[in-house]
């Protein structure tokens, strides 16, 4: 089944490069289309607020459906809707079509990641088949920005629309042929996914998902900017330093892969640490070249690679189940549109100033990081809190929901 598996990544893989391809490519749309920079950076909000909202939504509806019929429906509407960007010339209605391909997309990764769930060989195997579908993620961030900028330098920011619209009819294709078929959830099987959701607990956990994230992308969604116009990197380098910090951001997840599952709590608070001295180093110097390249890759090293920490906690109270997944998917995308937002309009407000995201990035961190100590506080330490998140939840109920929703 892993064939199977990876073909569930590269869905994820598309649905991330789509996210960040705007980010890689800020300057040219924004010149292209007359509008500032910071209303270019809501675009990606518009994208992650329609994964948070039209993602939970569809998966809902599609929840009684068979997982491949139901992928296969996103992954030709969303291979419409990329090809479609290009061809109109309105900033608002490039807008609404994000807002539309980011439904798609938030139901394409609760989807891909429940199926993966499904797919693997026996309940022990679950925790991997997740992690080679969540690859994905890395992947997509290691080639997804850098890719798209380098497309707009030479071809126009148009052509990386249609690129991701043909790679995501050609998966289309190849997954019409390599998934497997499988039933759909019963309806037992559905209604415990639900009640997975009613946990208090759960949401406490969504929330540091929701500030982390957020932390990285009210900064990272402002990177090129801030690498060409307030570093003075050209344009080629800028691609060479987000094609380096995508690759620092896979090798965060292969280490904080290897800790999130005992030691998640402790992975978060060193995140935590280093993406708020990294941002704040970047903001108060973010004419310092040299500086301002090391804190990048910090950043990727320690930004949105906390996401397998960040899976694990959730999973233990609610399950890997399609509606939990997607939900948690929704939280995060939330993240990334309430940290794109804030940092589009305290950089608007301080004269189109790429580097004032930076410190909105580390008061999200600052955020995270108390979120996080509030819900350890009675603990004696990260490993201690596993335990005991353990021994609270007793995860039949989540493991009913990762095998058979």
């Amino acid at each position: 089944m892993k064939r199977s598996l990876y073909l569930l990544m590269l869905t994820i893989l598309v649905v991330v490069m789509s996210e960040l391809q705007v980010a890689g490519m800020m300057p040219e749309i924004a010149a292209d289309l007359d509008v500032s920079t910071s209303q270019v950076g809501l675009l990606v909000s518009m994208y992650a607020l329609g994964m948070a909202i039209g993602g939970p939504l569809l998966a809902y509806a599609l929840r009684h459906s068979p997982p491949k019929r139901s992928l296969l429906m996103v992954v030709a509407g969303y291979a419409v809707l990329e090809v479609l960007v290009p061809l109109v010339h309105e900033y608002w209605w490039i807008a609404l079509l994000r807002v539309l391909t980011g439904c798609l997309a938030g139901a394409a990764f609760g989807l891909s990641v429940t199926f993966g769930a499904r797919l693997a060989a026996t309940p022990s195997k679950i925790g991997e088949a997740i992690s080679i579908v969540l690859g994905g993620i890395m992947v997509g961030t290691v080639i997804g920005l850098p890719l798209s900028h380098l497309i707009a330098g030479r071809w126009g920011w148009q052509t990386s629309f249609y690129v991701l619209g043909a790679a995501a009819l050609l998966l289309f294709f190849i997954s019409l042929i390599g998934l497997p078929s499988r039933e759909p959830a019963s309806q037992e099987d559905a209604a415990q996914d639900v009640r997975n959701l009613r946990s208090p607990r759960l949401w406490s956990r969504y929330l540091v998902s929701l500030l982390t994230i957020g932390a990285a992308y009210a900064s990272f969604s402002y990177f090129t900017p801030l690498l060409e116009q307030s570093a003075g990197f050209s344009a080629d380098t800028t691609t060479l330093i987000l094609l380096a910090y995508g690759a620092f951001s896979l090798i965060g997840n292969l280490i904080v892969g290897k800790f999130a599952d005992s030691h998640a709590v402790g992975v978060l608070r060193f995140g935590h640490a280093l993406l708020f001295v990294s941002l704040g180093l970047i903001a108060l110097f973010a004419d310092v070249s040299l500086l301002v390249l090391v804190m990048v890759l910090v950043v990727g090293f320690a930004g949105v690679t906390m996401n397998p920490a960040l899976v694990t906690r959730v999973a233990e109270v609610g399950g890997a189940g399609n509606l939990v997944s997607t939900v948690h998917t929704a939280v995060i995308t939330m993240g990334v549109t309430l940290g794109t937002a804030i940092s589009a309009v305290t950089i608007s407000a301080f004269g189109d100033n790429p580097s004032v995201a930076m410190w909105t990035g580390a008061v999200f961190a600052a955020f995270a990081a108390l979120a996080l100590a509030i819900q350890t506080r009675k603990q004696t330490s990260p490993v201690d809190a596993e335990k005991q998140d353990r021994m609270e939840s007793q995860p039949a109920p989540a493991d009913s929901g990762v095998r058979d929703s």
